[in-house]
C-alpha cells in the first residue's frame, strides 16, 4: 500500500519564511561585503607583485646590459690572434666574466663552423668483434689478445707477427687493397707494439707504431672510424716512446683542435695521459698545465656544440627566416646581437651571436661568432635578492619552453592571480613567500564584520533548522499515521470479519454438528489470537518509537527455550500445513528477556510460513541454533520464495514489505521489532539466500559467558 501524501500547511509555510528570507538577506549581503573586501585586499597583493616582478626584470636587463656588450668587445679584441679556445678561457679568468662558458664560429645560415662536430662513434681497437675483419683475421686476433691477456707474451708476439705476414700477403698493397683487412692489420700492429714495448723491445715496436701511422694516413678518418682511433692511439705511443717535445706537440694539437675527428672522451684521455709524462719540476710543465686547461675547455666547447646543432640551431634558423621574410638582416641596426634561451641538459644556456669582424671573418671563415653563458651564474648576483624568504614575494623563472631556470617556491599560490613579465626568452613570476599569512592579513580588517554577519546568519539558521526539523518531524508523523492506521485498517478486516462471520453462525445454530462447531470455534480463537498478537506488535512498535520499549535480561538455555516455543507454536503453524524441523542443542547459555526472545523467533517463524510458494498446501521450516566464535546463532531457513537482493536490508525498516509479497497479509513491523531485541541484546539480525531457495534469517546474540567477559573488562578497566 503506497504511503500518504502529506503537504505542508499555510502556518509551516509562513514560520519556514519567516526564517529563510532574513536568512537569504543576511548572507547574500554578507557574502558580498566579503567578497569586496577580498578583492580589495588581492588588488593591493597583485600591484605589490607586479611592482616586485617589475623591479626583477630591470636588474636582469640591467645585468645583462653591463655583462653581455663587455664580453662581445672582449670577444672582438682577441678571438681574431688568440683564437676561440684562447680567448674563452682569456675572459672567463676574469670574475664579473666567469660565466662564459664557450665561443663557436657560426656560417650564414647559423650552423657551426668551429669546433667541427666529432665522428658519431669511436672507439677503442679493443676487444673487437672478429666478424667486423673477417672471420679467420678476427679469430686469430682474438687468439692473440688471450695469450697476451694471461701474460704469455713471447707466445702473443709470435702470433701476431704471423697474423701480420698473413695480412700483408692476402691483403698487398695497390687501388684494390680491402679496406677491413687493412684496419684488422693495424690493430694487429698496433697490439704487437704494445706487447713488444711490454718486453722492451722499443726499436721494433716504434717500426711497427709507424707502419700503423702511414697506413692510417691514406685513409679518410671520417669514414672510417675504427682505423683512425688506432692511428691516433699509434701517434700518441710513438709521442711516449719519443721525445718529451713529441709528446708536447700532440698535447698541443689535441689542445688546439687539431684532432677535432675523433670523440671528445678519447682526445682528453689521451691528453691526461701524455700530460702525465711530465714531472711536477720539468721546464715544460707550465705549458703542459696550460694546455690542458686548454684540452678541457676545447671538450667543452666540442660538447656544447653538438647540444647547439640539435637545441639552439633551429630557433636561429627560425628567426633568420622571419627577418628574410621581413626584407631584414640578421644584424640590422638596432639588433646587433641575437640572444637566445635554451635548456641544455641542467644548465640554463644564454647564446648571443654577433656578427664576425672582417678579420675573423678572413681568419676563421665564418659569418657570426656564437658567445655561450651559464645564465644561472651570470644572473646569481642579481637573482639573491629577489629569492629571500623573508621577503612578501620570491622570484621564479621559466624559459620559452616552460623548463624552470628558477624553480617556483613550494608554497602553494592558489587563488591568486601571479603578475608575470617577459624579457631575453624568460619569463618572470612573483609568487607570495607565504600565500596563507597574506590571506589572513588581507582579511583581517573585515573580521569584526564577518563575526557580525556569522553570528546573524547561525541564528537565523538555527531558527530555520529546528522551524524545518519540527515540520519535518510533524510531517513524518503525520505520514506515519496514516500509514499505521491504513495498514492497521487492512491486517484487521480480514481477522475481524472471519470472527464476526463464525461467531454469528454458532450464535444462530447453524453448525450442522458439534465437530462443525468446535471448527468454528477454533478459527475464532486463532483470529483472536492473530488480533491480540498484531495489536501486541503495533504497542511495541509505538514504544520503540517512543524510545520507551525495555527488556529485562536473564540468563537462559537458548536451546531449551526455543524448545519450549517450538512446542507451543507447532500446532498453530501445523494447522496451516507448515511443520518446524528443529536442531537445538542444550548448554548455550545467553542473557536476553525470555519474552522478548519468543516473540523474535515467533515472528521468525511466522514470517517462514507466510511466504511459502503458492500452491504448496505443505512446506517445512527449519530452526537451528549453534554456538560460533563466542556467540549464539538461530537460523531459520524457509523453502519458500525467497526476498529480493535489493529488499533484503530494507525488509528490517518500519512498514516495509519485500517486492515479492503479492498479496500476503502483513504489517511491515515484525522484522523491524527483531531486529530491534537483537540489537537491544548485542546481537544482530540478517537475511540471505538459501542454496535451493528460501531464506535464511540469521539471528545472532553474544553467549553470556562472553557477554560476562566484556561487564568484567569493563568494570575492571581503570
Amino acid at each position: 500500500m503506497p504511503a500518504a501524501r502529506t503537504r505542508f500547511s499555510p502556518r509551516h509555510l509562513v514560520a519556514l519564511g519567516t526564517f529563510l528570507v532574513p536568512l537569504v538577506i543576511l548572507a547574500g549581503l554578507g557574502w558580498s561585503e566579503l567578497r569586496q573586501s577580498g578583492a580589495a585586499a588581492d588588488a593591493a597583493f597583485v600591484r605589490e607583485g607586479e611592482q616586485f616582478v617589475l623591479r626583477a626584470r630591470q636588474a636582469i636587463e640591467q645585468r645583462l646590459e653591463q655583462l653581455v656588450p663587455a664580453v662581445l668587445e672582449a670577444s672582438r679584441a682577441h678571438l681574431e690572434t688568440e683564437g676561440p679556445i684562447r680567448t674563452t678561457l682569456r675572459i672567463a679568468e676574469q670574475q664579473d666574466f666567469a660565466a662564459l662558458r664557450s665561443i663557436l664560429l657560426l656560417d650564414e645560415q647559423g650552423g657551426v663552423v668551429w669546433p667541427a662536430l666529432p665522428v658519431a662513434s669511436v672507439y677503442l681497437p679493443l676487444a673487437r668483434e672478429p666478424q667486423r675483419s673477417g672471420e679467420a683475421a678476427g679469430g686469430d686476433l682474438a687468439a692473440a689478445d688471450l695469450l697476451l691477456q694471461l701474460g704469455r707474451f713471447d707466445d702473443g708476439i709470435k702470433a701476431l707477427r704471423q697474423l701480420v705476414r698473413t695480412l700483408e700477403v692476402a691483403n698487398p698493397p695497390g687501388p684494390d687493397r680491402r679496406p677491413t683487412l687493412v684496419e684488422t692489420e693495424a690493430q694487429a700492429r698496433f697490439r704487437l707494439a704494445t706487447a713488444l714495448r711490454k718486453v722492451g723491445n722499443r726499436a721494433e715496436a716504434r717500426a711497427q707504431l709507424e707502419r700503423v701511422r702511414s697506413d692510417v694516413a691514406q685513409v679518410n678518418p671520417r669514414f672510417n672510424a675504427g682505423l683512425a682511433a688506432v692511428g691516433l692511439l699509434a701517434e700518441a705511443l710513438l709521442a711516449e716512446l719519443g721525445e718529451p717535445a713529441e709528446r708536447l706537440r700532440l698535447l698541443r694539437a689535441l689542445a688546439e683542435n687539431q684532432r677535432d675527428v675523433y670523440a671528445d672522451g678519447l682526445t682528453s684521455a689521451l691528453a691526461q695521459r701524455l700530460a702525465a709524462g711530465f714531472a711536477n719540476d720539468d721546464p715544460d710543465r707550465g705549458e703542459v698545465d696550460r694546455l690542458l686547461r686548454e684540452e678541457e675547455r676545447r671538450a667543452a666547447i666540442s660538447g656544447f656544440a653538438a647540444a647547439y646543432e640539435q637545441v639552439v640551431k633551429p630557433f636561429v634558423v627560425m628567426r633568420r627566416m622571419r627577418h628574410a621574410a621581413q626584407g631584414e638582416t640578421p644584424f640590422a641596426e638596432g639588433t646587433e646581437v641575437e640572444r637566445f634561451l635554451a635548456s641544455v641538459g641542467s644548465e640554463a644556456a644564454l647564446v648571443c651571436i654577433r656578427p664576425a669582424t672582417p678579420a675573423e671573418a678572413a681568419q676563421w671563415h665564418c659569418a657570426s661568432i656564437a658567445l655561450h653563458f651559464d645564465l644561472r651564474e651570470m644572473l646569481n648576483p642579481t637573482w639573491a635578492s629577489f629569492r629571500a624568504t623573508n621577503g612578501t614575494f620570491v622570484l621564479a623563472a621559466h624559459d620559452q619552453d616552460e623548463t624552470p631556470i628558477l624553480p617556483p617556491p613550494a608554497a602553494d599560490p592558489t587563488g591568486f592571480v601571479l603578475p608575470r613579465e617577459t624579457t631575453n626568452d624568460l619569463t618572470l613570476s612573483a609568487y607570495p613567500t607565504d600565500p596563507a599569512a597574506l590571506r589572513a592579513a588581507a582579511t583581517t580588517s573585515a573580521t569584526n564584520r564577518a563575526l557580525l554577519i556569522a553570528a546573524l546568519f547561525v541564528a537565523a539558521l538555527g531558527g530555520a533548522l529546528w522551524s524545518w526539523r519540527s515540520v519535518s518531524r510533524e510531517r513524518e508523523l503525520a505520514a506515519l499515521k496514516i500509514d499505521l492506521v491504513s495498514r492497521v485498517s487492512h491486517e484487521l478486516k480480514t481477522p475481524l470479519a472471519l470472527v464476526r462471520m463464525y461467531g454469528e453462525t454458532l450464535s444462530l445454530g447453524r453448525a450442522r454438528d458439534p465437530g462443525q462447531a468446535a471448527e468454528f470455534g477454533g478459527i475464532i480463537a486463532r483470529e483472536a489470537e492473530r488480533l491480540t498478537a498484531l495489536i501486541q506488535r503495533i504497542l511495541d512498535f509505538s514504544r520503540q518509537q517512543a524510545g520507551t520499549l525495555t527488556y529485562a535480561p536473564t540468563t537462559l538455555d537458548l536451546g531449551q527455550h526455543l524448545r519450549r516455543v517450538v512446542e507451543d507454536y507447532s500446532p498453530h503453524l501445523a494447522s496451516r500445513g507448515v511443520f518446524v524441523i528443529d536442531d537445538l542443542p542444550s548448554d548455550i547459555v545467553v542473557m536476553v528477556d525470555s519474552n522478548a526472545l519468543e516473540s523474535a523467533v515467533i515472528n521468525l517463524l511466522e514470517n517462514a510460513a507466510k511466504y511459502g510458494h503458492d500452491g504448496e498446501s505443505e512446506h517445512e521450516v527449519d530452526l537451528a541454533l549453534a554456538a560460533v566464535d563466542g556467540v549464539a546463532v538461530v537460523e531459520v531457513r524457509d523453502h519458500g520464495r525467497g526476498i529480493p537482493t535489493e529488499d533484503r536490508e530494507r525488509v528490517f525498516d518500519g512498514f516495509f514489505r519485500a517486492s515479492n509479497a503479492a498479496e500476503v497479509r502483513g504489517a511491515g513491523l515484525g522484522l523491524n521489532l527483531v531486529r530491534h531485541f537483537a540489537r537491544a541484546h548485542g546481537g544482530d539480525v540478517v537475511a540471505a539466500p538459501r542454496d535451493g531457495g528460501g531464506t535464511v534469517m540469521r539471528l545472532t546474540l553474544p553467549l553470556a559467558v562472553a557477554a560476562q567477559a566484556s561487564d568484567d573488562a569493563t568494570t575492571n578497566d581503570p
